[in-house]
Parts: structure tokens; sequence; C-alpha cells
């Protein structure tokens, strides 16, 4: 079992056996170098690389050829239109180069990256292809690693630029990989105690203000409590500020920290295998505050992380379905079903930031909520729901730019049937196949301010849902390695904060 300690060990690049990466403008000093074309590049490449004017590149993705030039390989591979490379396929093109390189056992590979703005996403790729589950064995030598040079004539003029892209680009790996380390650490390690501790550890590193709030300042806050009832483990909450001088608004940020979820009485069955990772949403939170930090990224407003952290289990103890509990705010809350946890902690999350914070404009949540999100928009999308307009659109265009793709969901109240005879709100809705992540959402909603008179929020909402988008079965894909998720959210929540 790991201890605090040796968890953040496995969080500093320096123990992550990561290659080494730079820009050049020259491919002579390698010993591989991939040759991606495209349609539009097809000619600019035959002049970079004369030996391949005989296969008269068209840049269609059927070509594909390897090339001996004196001692080196000249991997060259088609790749269709330019036009259509969005960031979320060039950030998987220069994971799946890595991957591919790796097998090589090459010392030196060069990749020809076509355009400066593809540098910060290639560096980024990298480091997140490279980062190998085997650093969580204590046993063992590292392998070797390549180092990789990103090619291009032009980052002779222009090697300060590319050289701060890959600097950008090896920070936001970091930031992910530290989200994807954190939800790949084994439960029985990651506890709730030692959760705390690791985030405690790193926000003073990272000089960053957060506050453990004590168990007697959590008493009322019985949603929060009564998941980890079944728990050796007790229910945490820390806060994290980053303050903005002459920040008038602030904005909350609610990230789900479940170090494990059983499904408490009612189970999950089978599908309780990865759910050491139902604390990704937190992990996301983190990875996106040391981004801003490393990145020197300017935030919007003083904004406050919030991390709820739980261990939703079994025991005697553990909370059943028909309790009914009271939130943070006074509102009561019938546990429908006790896997339906998450929104519990968060929803008293955001009583606590409404109880405690002040001039607050907006809420962001982001969580592994339901399988109904998964059963919707599979690994591809994060599902979001907002009810502002305005910030809807942000939002996707966050995603968009990030390469993290966000689906927004409809903000229509007839959606909200989290009902209860018995207490004011429900924790899962009455017809709970249909629509049931927007239903989670539009749950956490209901503890979001409200105009007395009106009871329309006066605050903006927006959550995001990454229980599909994190692929939580780490199945591994051609441009990262299996046994770490995605690292999604780090992208468009860093995005969405800062100017």
């Amino acid at each position: 079992m790991m201890t605090a300690q040796d968890i953040l060990k496995l969080t500093d690049p320096k123990n992550q056996n990561l290659p080494k990466i730079s820009a050049d403008s020259s491919y002579k000093k390698y010993d591989v170098v991939f040759i991606p074309v495209f349609e539009e590049t097809a000619s600019s490449v035959v002049r970079m690389f004369p030996i391949l004017k005989k296969l008269k590149l068209k840049g269609n993705k059927k070509e594909s050829h390897d090339v001996a030039s004196g001692t080196q390989i000249l991997k060259v591979r088609g790749m269709g239109n330019q036009e259509k490379m969005t960031p979320r396929k060039i950030r998987r093109m220069f994971g799946s180069i890595y991957m591919g390189a790796e097998s090589l056992k090459a010392k030196k590979v060069g990749i020809l990256c076509e355009e400066l703005d593809w540098v910060y996403f290639a560096a980024s790729s990298v480091h997140v292809a490279a980062l190998n589950p085997a650093i969580l064995k204590p046993s063992g030598k590292p392998s070797k690693v390549p180092e990789v040079g990103l090619i291009n004539p032009k980052f002779k003029s222009k090697a300060a630029a590319a050289k701060w892209e890959i600097q950008r680009g090896v920070n936001m790996a970091e930031s992910k990989n530290l989200m994807r380390i954190l939800g790949a650490t084994p439960p029985n390690s990651l506890s709730t105690e030692t959760y705390a501790k690791v985030i405690e550890t790193l926000c003073k590193k990272w000089k960053v203000k957060c506050k453990n709030i004590p168990k007697k300042a959590l008493k009322t806050y019985e949603l929060l409590n009564a998941v980890s009832e079944g728990s050796g483990h007790d229910s945490k909450l820390l806060v994290i500020t980053i303050p903005v001088s002459g920040s008038k608004k602030s904005t909350v940020v609610v990230g789900k920290g479940l170090c494990y979820d059983s499904g408490g009485m009612q189970g999950k069955g089978s599908y309780m295998k990865t759910m050491k990772e139902d604390m990704a949403g937190s992990a996301s939170v983190m990875g996106t505050i040391l981004n801003i930090k490393k990145n020197k990224l300017k935030l919007k407003q003083t904004t406050h992380f919030l991390l709820p952290l739980a261990e939703n289990m079994m025991g005697a103890s553990a909370m059943r379905a028909d309790d009914v509990w009271t939130a943070g705010d006074g509102q009561l809350v019938e546990i429908i079903h006790t896997d339906a946890e998450g929104r519990l902690v968060m929803g008293d999350a955001i009583c606590y930031a409404k109880n405690n914070l002040k001039n607050i404009e907006t809420f962001y949540t982001i969580a592994t909520l339901t399988g109904s999100c998964v059963v919707a928009l599979g690994e591809v999308y994060t599902g979001s729901l907002c009810n502002d307009d305005d910030l809807r659109e942000e939002v996707v265009e966050a995603g968009k730019e990030s390469g993290d793709l966000v689906f927004p969901g409809p903000w229509d109240m007839e959606y909200d049937d989290n009902n209860s005879p018995v207490a004011d709100v429900a924790n899962l809705g009455e017809k709970d196949r249909d629509a049931g992540w927007l239903k989670a959402g539009f749950y956490l909603a209901r503890f979001v301010p409200k105009d007395k008179k009106t009871g329309e929020l006066t605050a903006k909402f927006c959550h995001f849902d990454i229980a599909g988008s994190i692929d939580m079965k780490a199945s591994g894909s051609s441009y990262r390695k299996k046994g770490f998720n995605s690292g999604v959210g780090v992208g468009y929540l860093s995005a969405l904060l800062t100017k």
C-alpha cells in the first residue's frame, strides 16, 4: 500500500520517465523521422526530403512508406486533408506517432510538425502518450524512452516561440498526468485522509491557499457525511482559493471526489471495477489548478475550488434507500438509490460555498456522475448542462479549442423530476432511466442560490459529466497507454476560468 509521500513522488514528472522534447529545423541527427503528409503539403515535404520525390506523394490516407536514407529511416504516412485537422486530431496524431516510435527502440526520434500552432498539442500529447503505468510498480527498471525532436525548417527563425510552445504543452501534460496518476492510484492507498493530505501538500508546493474544513464545521452537511457512513473513512471538504486582485465577483468550481464507490447498500454489481476513478472530477480540478499555475494563466476573477471527498461503502451504518438527510442549506433530501451518491456530496459542497463565500457569479461542477451519460454520449463527448446561453456557447468552444469535446444538453426544467413526497428533493428522478445525466445536473442546480420571489437561479451554472469522456475502463488506444484515464476536463476548465 502506498503512502501520501509515495503518491506525491509519482506525481513529480522527474519520476515519470518522460522523453525530452525539443524543436529543430533539421532532421539530420535523428535515427527515425516520422513524416505525416497532407494533401496540401505533399510538394513542400518533397522539397524538404528530396529522397521522397520518386514516391510521387499525394498525401492521401492510403499512403504508407518506410524509406532508408543512409542510417536513417523515414516513415512517411498520408494524412489526408490538413484543413480537417482539429486540436483533438492533432493531439491524437502526435500521440500515435510517439507510441509507434517507442516500439522502435530508437534513441532519437524526429517528427515533422507542420505548424507552430501545433507544437503545443504535439508536446502535450507526447508526454500524455509516454506516461507508463509501470511507474506504479516499485520493482523493475524503467524502459528507455527516445528523445523527441519536433521538426520544421521554420523553427530556425522561430526557435524561441517553438520552445515556449513546447513548455506550455509539457506543462499541460504534467497537469493532465497529475489527474491520470491520481485516478490510477489504488483506493486502499488513496483514502479520503490520504487524498486530503496529498491535496494539501500539492497546494503548499504551488503556493495556493487550501483549507481542510474541520469535521465539526461540517456537522450540518448531512449529505456529504451520509455517503461515508458505511466506510471507515470520514468525508472531507477542501476549499482551495486563488484570489484575483480587484475582483468583485467570484467563481466556484466543485469536483467530485469519491475515493471509491461500491454503489452503497444497493451496489453496482459487475460495474464496481474502475470505481477507484470516481474521484476524477476532483483530480481534474487539481490538474486545472496546476495548469493555471505552471502556465501562469490569469484567472478572470477570484476562484474557489471545492473538493468534497467521500467513500461510498456497504457497512452496517451505510445510508439506505428511504433515508432522509438534511443538506447544508436546510433542504431535505430523500435517498432513492444509494448509488446516486456523487450528487449528494456535490450538492453539499455547493451549499457550503453558498453559505460561506461571497459574490458568486458562476458555479461549475465536474464529475463522473452518471452511467446515463455514457449511454448517451459514449467516450467522445463530455455532457454539459448550462443555464446561460452565452456560457453554453463558451463551453462548447472551450471544448473544441482544447480537444476535449463538450455536448450541451437542453436547459429545460421539464426534465427535473427529482421530486419526493416526504422531502424537498429526491436524489433520483421519478423516471430515473430517462435522460438521467440531465436530471443529475438539475438536481445539483437545486442547491444553487435562487431569487426568493421568482425561484430563478441568481448565478450562472454549468455542470460537466465526464463519466464517459474520462474512459474509466482505461482500455488504452493508439495514442495513450492502457491503465490511465484520458485526462479530460483540464483543458476546457483552464480555458473557461482564465482570460
